[in-house]
């Protein structure tokens, strides 16, 4: 039983380790400089769309039916565009993915932020006023499932290799609607 303790702080001790070494604090700094820029791209995208004017960015709604009630669920893709001169053709590559759902006694909403690789590095979710942020760091830095520093204001809900995998589906969807890539 000692031992077991002693292994579960050990392990603690270097995931902490792993959220505070100075790799981890600038690879943090850098992603919310990273979403502070992609915040004022999007506020960019969201006033020309309401001008009425193009805008890099798509929104999807659908409504579904849970018995007598209903819910909603809203994807907002933020993306650039440039031109691919070797396909003759433009590319869209989303930058930024916010995920909503609304049902009766249940709020939960999601923001991906891809880097230029098209890597996530940023995860958050609210889930009826709870909160967690996952940083994903470079493919060897230290730290459980590519998590550089992880913030939480109550018990986990998504797990970190789920967040990807939604982020990595949201992605494939993004490029069958817009890139047309079957």
């Amino acid at each position: 039983m000692k031992k077991m303790m002693l292994a579960m702080f050990c392990m603690l001790c270097l995931s902490a380790q792993a959220q505070t070494s100075p790799a981890a604090k600038a690879r943090v700094a850098e992603t919310r400089k990273a979403y502070a820029e992609a915040k004022k791209k999007m506020a960019t995208a969201e006033q020309l769309q309401k001008e009425g004017k193009p805008s890099n960015m798509t929104v999807v709604n659908s409504n579904f039916a849970l018995g007598n009630e209903h819910g909603k669920v809203t994807t907002n893709y933020y993306y650039t565009c440039e031109e691919d001169t070797l396909l003759g053709r433009y590319f869209y590559e989303p930058f930024f993915i916010v995920n909503s759902y609304s049902a009766p006694g249940n709020i939960y909403y999601q923001e991906f932020l891809f880097d230029k690789d098209l890597g996530l590095i940023f995860y958050y979710e609210k889930n009826n006023g709870k909160e967690t942020r996952f940083y994903f760091g470079k493919e060897g830095e230290v730290g459980d499932e590519g998590l550089v520093y992880e913030i939480n204001t109550h018990y986990r809900v998504m797990e970190p290799t789920f967040a990807c995998r939604v982020g990595g589906e949201l992605m494939n969807a993004f490029h069958y609607l817009m890139n047309r890539e079957f």
